[in-house]
């Protein structure tokens, strides 16, 4: 996107400089033959004379220019030269070698209109491979890094080569050549220092090509340079498509051999984890705060962006020393800077609302609230319906949510690795503001935990015991005990929260909820006032003395008024005016009648953010309700107000709408509210009379029909009830049709808030309501009401409702065809369409391509959920947004057809006589992993098993299959990454059912075992079995500690293990138990001195197995036979729990960091001490002053009752149904996911075949090089000749000069050949040699007849002399030679071996320059001496610049450039050295090629006819 974005905006810059330029407009005659168009542009463009730049610009123009379609005056086509004469070299008059060998001379042109013109011609001539190999042999590649190197206010120039260069890879990216490669590179890894505005395009064209051709980017260091820049790129859209580009190669196993484990994805880390990290050497030092500011915001938004992908989870969560690990480890570290850059890392690793930076936990709790107020619920925006959305729950309760499966992963992976003990260690030694936000993490993964792990997983988090000893022991600092016991308070409070659930903010929202739910409760309700009326006692004494303590009959200063007061007056049972004539009663009325009408502006005229606004408005609902209920007494005041309330409307629908909100306030002020009061009226029989009395409903019809009345729209759709069949379901339907198009979409979701608050008999009128929707022209409004119904369908009422309406649904697309495919979930609507044979062709469709769309389907939503992009509902591709944060998204999984049908027997049936289960089962046992085709495949099978497992009918079928453990094998080993993840997805749906859980828990999988609908879910009965199990483990054990002083730095002595674990029951252990070694007898026998003895059994294995559950904390990799069998070695801490009588202490002793664990900085995270005992006093976190003994009493009922968060806690009574499972489930030991096979580094040997010459320059050691490093050229030149300096050549005898110089094969060049030469290719090509002396003088063939004797007329013993006057400052600087002249002394024009001078031009000479140039050229890759290595080069072009004008040497520069890593300094600093080169050669060569005859074209006479 980069690339394309950069190249839109530069594309008017480059007509715009070409006009400027003065292009002349060169005629093209299309009556001519084209083969004599192409051969007079090809003319012209050759000539090294006669013919201006800007009439070659002409010329190259007609080569690609657009062509006017005469016949039929249209617009110009895209058709150009080359596509109205196809690309047959018959017709072309010449072969491609020809035209290329001419139009490559346009990209060595002084101008660079005329050079952006070349490229330009050369993208249009590319068409497919055999053209591009063309164009690759003839070396135009060279030309091409040139253009892209050079920086010289040419960006029309660098634009057209970065076009042509994503031409090339469209066209074949595994021809692309490492010329072009080198040279992006260089751009991508130093173009922000050197300010080059090119430097995103390349960046984006690596990406893509590293996605063609991994290998040449690789090879070339160019996943170095991505992984760079995603340090350097703050912003997030870009820096996610940079690390994406890498997770895509580690995905897939023939890609990851590209990318070094353990070492290139941990660079993202390194901000936050090497404290010492300076990303670039040369930051100032007033700026390194700044810097590492940005370097915090890039590496976060990669770590994010890796932890949404598969490949990402796998390979940094993978067993060892992993990425997981060194960042939760450095938690630890009291470093508040990384910490305070880390904890926001998490927040948004599991998509949660960032509190905002106080010291204040409550204001912290308070800006986390799912209910606090936000900017997208004002009037002008989304209003209720967006407020709904986020509050009310969705009405899916049997479809699982995809995110919960992917967060429960992560999540399950973090507390693996030592999460939350870190966080623990955060609260408890941490600035305040750090520790609030941990406390608030904290909170939410407990909560989360609770939520979505499985029972395995999660039974022992609850219990905190590290966070509870600190608060309860007095062995610690003061200082930290009174945080830890803060902490435990902040948690209570936040479990509070949580509990109560998300409250609406808005009175609209609460109105709408609290009339449902009173509908649905009016009994209860009835009773509740009934009883109330015998409750109270001297009613009419205590209503006179709160009439008079209400303030309103003492002055009329409203605002003062006591407000509570008169709410309860209001509210007071059976009193009315009705039945109380006191006529202090009727002035309260009268004057609070005053107060509200809109006439009297008081109430009305109130700011919306006036601390009491909320208040006045409940009462004023309340007063309405009163004068309800007082009948004919309260009917007058309740009419004069409902009129003045009229008026009022009539008023602000009469003016212009922007007066009408100026000078009424419906934005700003509390006026907006009167319309709750007239839905209050709208909930009742007698208040919709006195409606229809004065005439309200006929005010809001007319406001229907007006224009730019959107708000008073907004707010009449968001204020009446709609329960009861009458005028306000009339203008609701008149909204949803006649409105404007944003009105009708605001009632459209308005629909959705009716539906989630579960209004009455939604499904009898809501339903035909959303149907008429999806026939509406604006796509937006229908696609949201489909959206809508298919929320709808989760209740089986609402779906029989639009299965008897019978909707046409056809021209929705496949959403429309998936909300069709729940009728087929029960009998009724499987019976009407069987009877249409619309089953028949939908099991063929799926079969052929609605399995495959399927993926497609599931993996866009997934990645709208997951990362920045958003598409569009118009549209294929996809557009990314700015980065905001959003709440947490939800994916429930789509409808498939197989998993519709198998929730009934009539459907599993037609699935197995289809033997549809057969096919897919054998797509999952033989998947073929090489084609991104075929892992499409295994992926809609794995989807569409997934499906059919969802019910018990259809696991029965995949039960005779048996291929649920294929699938299980697949998750733990497949090695394409994303196939895991798919497994993962697909094991949850198995996990819908009791029996499917059973399944997989019989493979040692978990599973989630409540509803969607359970918010506080408790385990399975078996935990009860478990405690009674438990407790036939003898009793006799008594309990004591020693003290910790004295163990802290022991450790346990080895000895036999011995089991407490009784015969039979390990089934019913948790997997944690289970997992524990056997306690040693050395273990026992540490708590056998004790004063006090326990009476419960469980209590005491709890505590004996204390040790066995550190040793595998700080051992998690022991596998369970190993953990069983071993004895207990190795205690790195010893935690001391010391119980007396009515006390309960506790010890931390804080763990030794072990540094032979290879740990990113060597620390070890706080592991906390965890018994099987302390679960069960998790209810301290609800009620932190519960007294000591209650913690170590025995669990009674009234402990069950009062801890009902605690998950561990077992109440049959709420227990689910077996049924409706979230789906989700996991494998008890989460490593098994994230083992990943070893695949070692790739070999250079593995070069691309077309690059032969790569090939033999990396021969072998080449491939363990670290990417884009300096030191690449040493080793890849490792097989070239030793280079020798011209000082330690002219220091030489002259015999070894001698055998030297012949040695050299008289060319000075090393690595020229025919084929990587621009100018000898061409001979080779055309089959003669020039004729030109010029050019005979650059063929090594010439030079090999020239005898040494006749460079030097006689023999000479003495050794090659430096005459300093004549040839000083050549190589001085880089041999370190002492010279006694000056460098620019003498203009040297010759060079002296021993006594006699050698002209500058005889081909010794030659020989000698070349060497040196190439000698300085391989050392400007080093970053060692440049400007030493760059004097040199300055001082040979300045005393020889004929040096610079040979081809053949530049071509062997180019052959440098393109196989060994050089900063984009030095390439720029040799390509400006020949920059001035002529290339007469090359021009003699298109001479050649245009002097010979014309091809006679031939005429395609099947199209004449």
């Amino acid at each position: 996107m980069a690339a394309v974005g950069r190249g839109r905006s530069l594309k008017n810059l480059r007509i715009r400089g070409r006009n400027d330029s003065g292009e002349e407009n060169v005629p093209l005659d299309l009556t001519r033959e084209p083969s004599d168009n192409l051969r007079e542009i090809l003319q012209n463009v050759a000539k090294l004379q006669g013919v201006s730049n800007m009439r070659k610009l002409g010329h190259l123009n007609n080569f690609t220019k657009k062509k006017l379609d005469r016949k039929f005056f249209k617009e110009p086509t895209n058709r150009t030269l080359l596509c109205d004469i196809g690309l047959n070299e018959e017709k072309l008059g010449f072969n491609y070698e020809d035209i290329i060998i001419c139009l490559r001379l346009a990209l060595l042109n002084e101008a660079k209109e005329v050079r952006a013109a070349g490229l330009r011609a050369l993208r249009y001539l590319i068409q497919d491979s055999s053209i591009l190999q063309k164009v690759l042999k003839l070396k135009v590649d060279y030309l091409i890094a040139r253009c892209i190197d050079i920086q010289q206010s040419n960006e029309v120039e660098r634009t057209q080569a970065l076009r042509l260069v994503r031409k090339m890879i469209t066209v074949n990216a595994s021809l692309f050549p490492s010329s072009v490669t080198n040279s992006l590179i260089a751009v991508g890894n130093d173009g922000l220092q050197e300010r080059d505005r090119m430097v995103r395009a390349c960046i984006a064209i690596i990406c893509e090509l590293a996605l063609q051709n991994p290998e040449v980017v690789a090879l070339r260091g160019g996943l170095n340079t991505i992984l760079k820049n995603v340090i350097d790129c703050q912003l997030s859209r870009i820096n996610e498509a940079l690390i994406t580009t890498i997770l895509h190669l580690l995905n897939h196993p023939k890609t990851r051999q590209y990318v070094r484990a353990d070492v290139e994805l941990e660079r993202i880390l390194a901000p936050y984890t090497d404290f010492h990290y300076r990303h670039s050497p040369d930051t100032a030092e007033g700026q390194l705060k700044e810097d590492r500011e940005a370097r915090f915001l890039a590496s976060k938004m990669g770590i994010i962006a890796t932890f949404r992908s598969w490949a990402g989870i796998i390979n940094l969560c993978k067993p060892g020393n992993s990425g997981i690990q060194s960042l939760i480890g450095v938690l630890c570290i009291p470093n508040m800077e990384i910490r305070r850059g880390l904890l926001e890392v998490l927040y948004d690793i599991f998509r949660l609302p960032l509190p905002v930076v106080t010291e204040e936990f409550i204001e912290a709790l308070l800006s986390v609230d799912p209910g606090r107020f936000q900017d997208s619920w004002r009037l002008s925006d989304g209003f209720v319906a967006a407020e709904a959305k986020t509050i009310l729950p969705h009405r899916a309760r049997s479809r699982p949510d995809l995110m919960d499966n992917y967060l429960a992963l992560i999540l399950s992976a973090f507390i693996r690795n030592g999460l939350l003990e870190g966080l623990v260690e955060v609260i408890t030694n941490s600035d305040d503001h750090i520790s609030v936000r941990a406390t608030i993490l904290l909170g939410e993964l407990l909560h989360m935990a609770n939520t979505i792990l499985p029972h395995s997983h999660s039974h022992h988090l609850h219990c905190l015991p590290t966070l509870m000893n600190m608060a309860a022991s007095f062995d610690i600092p003061k200082e930290k005990r009174l945080r830890a016991s803060a902490a435990l308070n902040c948690l209570k409070r936040f479990h509070e929260m949580k509990k109560r659930g998300p409250k609406p903010y808005s009175l609209h929202l609460d109105h709408i909820i609290q009339k449902a739910i009173a509908t649905h409760q009016k009994r209860d309700q009835y009773l509740r006032v009934q009883k109330d009326i015998f409750v109270l006692k001297d009613t009419e004494e205590a209503l006179l003395m709160n009439l008079r303590d209400s303030q309103v009959l003492q002055h009329k200063e409203n605002l003062e008024w006591n407000w509570n007061l008169i709410g309860t007056i209001l509210k007071w049972p059976n009193v009315n005016l009705r039945n109380y004539k006191d006529e202090q009663l009727h002035r309260f009325v009268r004057r609070l009648l005053y107060f509200y009408k809109p006439s009297s502006k008081l109430y009305a005229n109130l700011d919306l953010d006036f601390a009491k606004s909320k208040q006045l408005t409940v009462v004023g609902c309340q007063f309405t309700e009163f004068l309800l209920e007082s009948e004919e007494d309260g009917q007058g005041y309740l009419e004069d107000l409902v009129k003045d309330i009229v008026q009022w409307l009539n008023a602000s629908s009469g003016m212009k709408p922007e007066r009408s909100l100026q000078n009424n306030g419906l934005l700003t002020t509390l006026s907006q509210h009167y319309f709750l009061f007239i839905g209050t009226l709208s909930c009742h029989p007698h208040g919709v009379k006195m409606l229809e009395k004065c005439s309200v409903f006929q005010c809001l019809l007319n406001l229907c029909s007006l224009k730019n009345q959107d708000h008073l729209l907004k707010l009449t759709v968001s204020s009446l009830d709609y329960s009861r069949d009458g005028l306000a379901r009339v203008i609701l339907s008149k909204i949803l049709t006649a409105a404007t198009d944003a009105c009708r979409l605001y009632a459209t979701k308005h629909l959705r808030v009716l539906l989630r608050a579960n209004v009455e008999f939604f499904n009898n009128w809501g339903i035909e309501l959303l149907v008429t929707q999806l026939h509406d022209k604006s796509k937006t409004i229908s696609s949201e009401a489909l959206d809508i119904l298919d929320e709808a369908c989760e209740d089986k009422a609402n779906l029989h409702a639009l299965i008897q309406m019978k909707p046409a649904l056809s021209h929705l697309g496949d959403k429309g065809l998936l909300l069709l495919l729940r009728f087929l979930s029960i009998p009724k609507g499987f019976s009407y369409l069987n009877e249409r044979g619309y089953v028949a062709k939908q099991l063929e469709k799926w079969h052929k391509e609605y399995n495959s769309k399927y993926v497609d389907l599931i993996e866009e939503q997934l990645n709208e959920a997951l990362t920045t992009y958003r598409k569009p509902i118009d549209g294929d591709n996809y557009v990314r947004r700015s980065n905001q944060r959003l709440q947490r998204p939800h994916v429930y999984l789509p409808v498939h057809l197989y998993g519709q049908l198998v929730h009934h027997k009539t459907g599993c049936h037609l699935l197995e006589v289809q033997n549809i289960i057969t096919e897919l089962c054998h797509s999952v046992r033989t998947p073929d992993l090489d084609k991104w085709e075929e892992i499409k495949k295994l992926k809609a099978s794995l989807w569409a098993l997934g499906n059919i497992g969802s019910s018990n009918w259809g696991l029965n079928l995949l039960q005779e299959e048996n291929v649920i453990p294929d699938i299980l094998k697949l998750a733990k080993q497949c090695e394409v990454l994303s196939i895991r993840g798919t497994c993962v997805y697909v094991l949850g749906l198995i996990a819908k059912t009791k029996q499917g859980c059973d399944i997989l828990k019989c493979h040692n999988w978990d599973a989630v075992r409540h509803s969607r609908k359970h918010l506080w879910p408790v385990v399975p009965d078996d935990v009860e079995q478990l405690c009674n199990e438990l407790s036939s483990v003898p009793s006799t054990l008594s309990l004591n500690s020693e003290s910790t002083s004295s163990r802290h730095n022991s450790e346990s002595e080895s000895a036999p293990s011995m089991s407490l674990v009784p015969p039979g029951s390990s089934h019913t252990l948790p997997r944690r138990a289970q997992s524990l070694k056997a306690p040693s007898i050395a273990t026992i026998k540490s708590l056998a001195d004790c004063n006090f003895s326990y009476t419960s059994s469980r209590d005491a294995f709890g505590y004996a197995t204390l040790k066995r559950l550190q040793q595998q904390r700080m051992h998690p990799s022991l596998s369970h036979s190993e953990a069983l069998a071993s004895p207990a070695k190795d205690v790195l801490f010893t935690d001391t729990i010391t119980m007396k009588a009515n006390s309960f202490e506790s010890r931390l002793t804080p763990s030794r960091i072990d540094f032979k664990k290879k740990h990113v900085g060597g620390i070890r995270s706080l592991r906390p001490t965890i018994t099987n005992n302390l679960f069960r006093f998790m209810k301290a976190l609800s009620y932190a002053s519960l007294d000591k003994e209650d913690l170590l009493s025995p669990i009674n009922q009234n402990t069950l009752q009062r801890s009902s968060s605690v998950r561990s806690m077992v109440s049959s009574a709420t227990y689910g149904s077996s049924d409706d499972y979230i789906g989700l489930a996991l494998p008890v030991d989460i490593n098994d996911i994230f083992q990943v096979k070893d695949i070692p580094y790739f070999q250079a040997k593995n070069i691309p075949p077309h690059d032969d010459r790569g090939a033999r320059v990396f021969a072998h050691d080449a491939g363990g090089l670290p990417s884009g490093t300096g030191g690449l050229v040493k080793n890849s030149f490792h097989l070239l000749r030793q280079q020798m300096s011209l000082t330690e050549i002219m220091n030489s005898i002259h015999s070894d000069a001698s055998l030297f110089l012949e040695s050299t094969e008289d060319t000075g060049l090393q690595e020229h050949t025919d084929d990587n030469c621009l100018y000898c290719v061409c001979i080779e090509i055309l089959g003669f040699q020039p004729s030109n002396q010029l050019s005979a003088i650059c063929s090594h063939s010439d030079l090999q007849d020239i005898p040494y004797s006749d460079w030097c007329e006689q023999t000479i013993h003495n050794p090659l002399e430096v005459v300093p006057s004549k040839f000083s400052g050549i190589s001085g600087c880089s041999d370190g030679v002492s010279q006694e002249g000056s460098a620019s002394s003498t203009k040297s024009t010759e060079l002296l071996l021993g006594v006699k001078t050698i002209p500058d031009d005889t081909p010794m000479c030659r020989i000698l320059l070349r060497k040196e140039v190439l000698r300085l050229v391989i050392n400007l890759s080093s970053s060692v001496s440049t400007k030493c290595h760059e004097t040199g080069l300055l001082t040979i072009k300045e005393k020889y610049p004929q040096t610079f004008d040979d081809i053949c040497l530049y071509s062997e520069v180019s052959h440098l450039l393109s196989h060994c890593t050089f900063r984009l300094p030095c390439r720029r600093f040799i390509q400006e050295l020949f920059q001035d080169v002529q290339f007469l050669q090359m021009h003699e060569e298109a001479e050649a090629v245009l002097a010979t005859p014309p091809k006679q074209p031939i005429v395609d006479t099947s199209v004449e006819s």
